[in-house]
Protein backbone atom coordinates (compact mmCIF):
# COMPACT_ATOMS: atom_id res chain seq x y z
CA UNK A 1 0.00 0.00 0.00
CA UNK A 2 1.36 3.61 -0.93
CA UNK A 3 2.03 6.05 1.89
CA UNK A 4 0.26 9.53 1.46
CA UNK A 5 2.50 12.46 1.54
CA UNK A 6 1.06 15.92 1.65
CA UNK A 7 3.05 18.29 0.02
CA UNK A 8 2.96 20.87 2.58
CA UNK A 9 4.63 19.12 5.11
CA UNK A 10 8.45 19.35 5.72
CA UNK A 11 10.37 17.35 3.15
CA UNK A 12 12.91 14.35 4.17
CA UNK A 13 15.28 12.99 2.11
CA UNK A 14 14.18 9.25 2.43
CA UNK A 15 10.63 10.44 2.14
CA UNK A 16 11.08 12.52 -1.14
CA UNK A 17 13.25 9.55 -2.61
CA UNK A 18 10.17 7.44 -2.90
CA UNK A 19 8.22 10.01 -3.92
CA UNK A 20 10.36 10.41 -6.99
CA UNK A 21 11.59 7.13 -7.53
CA UNK A 22 15.33 7.54 -6.77
CA UNK A 23 17.67 6.56 -3.87
CA UNK A 24 18.60 8.58 -0.31
CA UNK A 25 21.55 9.52 -1.62
CA UNK A 26 20.80 10.40 -4.56
CA UNK A 27 18.73 13.12 -3.40
CA UNK A 28 21.20 13.95 -0.53
CA UNK A 29 23.60 14.60 -3.14
CA UNK A 30 20.83 17.58 -4.32
CA UNK A 31 20.13 18.79 -0.67
CA UNK A 32 24.24 19.36 -0.50
CA UNK A 33 24.29 20.79 -4.17
CA UNK A 34 21.94 23.44 -2.93
CA UNK A 35 19.20 22.18 -5.07
CA UNK A 36 16.68 20.80 -2.73
CA UNK A 37 16.60 23.27 0.16
CA UNK A 38 17.11 22.17 3.36
CA UNK A 39 13.81 22.63 5.72
CA UNK A 40 11.46 23.17 3.23
CA UNK A 41 8.17 21.36 2.00
CA UNK A 42 7.75 18.42 -0.32
CA UNK A 43 6.06 20.84 -2.81
CA UNK A 44 9.31 23.12 -3.12
CA UNK A 45 11.41 20.23 -3.19
CA UNK A 46 9.57 18.78 -6.32
CA UNK A 47 9.26 22.23 -7.82
CA UNK A 48 13.35 22.98 -7.56
CA UNK A 49 13.69 19.13 -8.45
CA UNK A 50 11.50 19.67 -11.47
CA UNK A 51 13.25 22.38 -12.62
CA UNK A 52 16.71 20.94 -12.39
CA UNK A 53 15.34 18.16 -14.61
CA UNK A 54 14.51 20.20 -17.35
CA UNK A 55 17.31 22.36 -17.37
CA UNK A 56 19.43 19.22 -17.18
CA UNK A 57 17.38 18.02 -20.27
CA UNK A 58 17.88 21.32 -22.14
CA UNK A 59 21.74 21.26 -21.77
CA UNK A 60 21.83 24.34 -19.79
CA UNK A 61 23.36 23.38 -16.57
CA UNK A 62 26.56 24.33 -16.28
CA UNK A 63 29.09 21.53 -15.87
CA UNK A 64 32.97 21.98 -15.84
CA UNK A 65 33.77 20.89 -19.25
CA UNK A 66 31.41 23.08 -20.68
CA UNK A 67 32.65 25.76 -18.13
CA UNK A 68 36.20 25.29 -19.92
CA UNK A 69 34.69 25.38 -23.61
CA UNK A 70 33.21 28.42 -22.86
CA UNK A 71 35.64 30.06 -21.58
CA UNK A 72 37.73 28.54 -24.65
CA UNK A 73 35.37 30.35 -26.94
CA UNK A 74 35.47 33.64 -25.30
CA UNK A 75 38.99 33.50 -25.10
CA UNK A 76 39.51 32.43 -28.77
CA UNK A 77 36.98 35.58 -29.56
CA UNK A 78 38.85 37.86 -27.65
CA UNK A 79 41.54 37.33 -29.70
CA UNK A 80 40.40 37.28 -32.86
CA UNK A 81 39.27 40.41 -32.29
CA UNK A 82 42.52 41.77 -30.70
CA UNK A 83 44.37 40.73 -34.01
CA UNK A 84 41.58 42.35 -36.08
CA UNK A 85 41.99 45.89 -34.63
CA UNK A 86 45.70 45.36 -34.91
CA UNK A 87 45.37 44.43 -39.06
CA UNK A 88 42.70 47.49 -38.57
CA UNK A 89 45.67 49.80 -36.94
CA UNK A 90 48.12 48.44 -39.42
CA UNK A 91 46.20 49.26 -42.60
CA UNK A 92 45.33 53.03 -41.11
CA UNK A 93 49.00 53.31 -40.09
CA UNK A 94 48.61 53.22 -36.43
CA UNK A 95 51.08 50.81 -35.72
CA UNK A 96 54.48 50.14 -36.84
CA UNK A 97 57.12 47.34 -36.22
CA UNK A 98 59.38 47.15 -34.01
CA UNK A 99 62.21 47.79 -36.64
CA UNK A 100 60.81 51.24 -37.56
CA UNK A 101 60.95 52.75 -33.95
CA UNK A 102 64.10 51.48 -33.78
CA UNK A 103 65.56 53.22 -36.73
CA UNK A 104 63.78 55.85 -35.85
CA UNK A 105 65.26 56.30 -32.22
CA UNK A 106 68.71 55.60 -33.86
CA UNK A 107 68.29 58.36 -36.31
CA UNK A 108 67.04 60.63 -33.85
CA UNK A 109 70.20 60.11 -30.97
CA UNK A 110 72.06 60.92 -34.66
CA UNK A 111 70.51 64.09 -35.23
CA UNK A 112 70.52 64.93 -31.40
CA UNK A 113 74.72 64.48 -31.36
CA UNK A 114 75.20 66.59 -34.71
CA UNK A 115 72.85 69.12 -33.42
CA UNK A 116 74.25 69.63 -29.64
CA UNK A 117 77.37 71.42 -30.44
CA UNK A 118 75.64 74.03 -32.42
CA UNK A 119 73.53 74.68 -30.28
CA UNK A 120 75.63 74.68 -27.53
CA UNK A 121 77.43 77.29 -29.95
CA UNK A 122 74.68 79.52 -30.68
CA UNK A 123 73.91 79.70 -26.91
CA UNK A 124 77.62 81.07 -26.14
CA UNK A 125 77.31 83.63 -28.97
CA UNK A 126 73.99 84.87 -27.83
CA UNK A 127 75.56 85.41 -24.08
CA UNK A 128 78.59 86.85 -25.62
CA UNK A 129 76.86 89.10 -27.89
CA UNK A 130 74.15 90.20 -25.15
CA UNK A 131 76.75 90.69 -22.54
CA UNK A 132 79.08 91.79 -24.16
CA UNK A 133 81.47 89.35 -22.63
CA UNK A 134 83.74 86.63 -24.16
CA UNK A 135 82.85 83.48 -22.52
CA UNK A 136 85.88 80.85 -21.62
CA UNK A 137 84.55 77.52 -23.63
CA UNK A 138 87.11 75.32 -22.12
CA UNK A 139 85.54 75.21 -18.00
CA UNK A 140 82.18 73.85 -20.20
CA UNK A 141 83.72 71.50 -22.77
CA UNK A 142 83.70 68.21 -20.30
CA UNK A 143 79.53 68.78 -19.58
CA UNK A 144 79.46 69.34 -24.22
CA UNK A 145 81.53 66.21 -24.07
CA UNK A 146 79.36 64.43 -21.51
CA UNK A 147 75.97 65.29 -23.22
CA UNK A 148 77.05 64.09 -26.55
CA UNK A 149 79.14 60.29 -25.24
CA UNK A 150 75.63 60.31 -23.54
CA UNK A 151 73.90 60.81 -26.84
CA UNK A 152 76.23 59.10 -29.10
CA UNK A 153 76.29 56.37 -26.88
CA UNK A 154 72.87 56.03 -27.31
CA UNK A 155 71.61 52.29 -28.83
CA UNK A 156 68.37 50.22 -28.96
CA UNK A 157 69.76 46.59 -29.59
CA UNK A 158 67.63 44.65 -30.78
CA UNK A 159 66.15 41.70 -28.19
CA UNK A 160 67.61 38.70 -29.14
CA UNK A 161 65.10 35.84 -29.75
CA UNK A 162 63.44 33.97 -26.90
CA UNK A 163 63.75 37.62 -24.87
CA UNK A 164 60.09 38.38 -25.45
CA UNK A 165 60.86 39.94 -29.20
CA UNK A 166 58.81 38.97 -31.59
CA UNK A 167 60.04 39.29 -35.69
CA UNK A 168 57.17 40.65 -37.51
CA UNK A 169 55.57 41.80 -33.83
CA UNK A 170 52.96 45.60 -34.22
CA UNK A 171 53.44 47.63 -31.24
CA UNK A 172 51.14 50.39 -30.98
CA UNK A 173 52.85 53.87 -31.69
Amino acid sequence: MAESICLDDQATQSGFARLVGTSQPAIAKHVQAGVLPQGATYGVWLQAYRERLRTEAAGRLASDARNRRDLAQALESEANAQLKMRELYHQDQLIVDIESVRKAMTEWASVGKNEFPGAVDSIVIAIESQYAITVDREPLQPNIDAALRAIGGYEVEPATVGEGDTENLDTAA
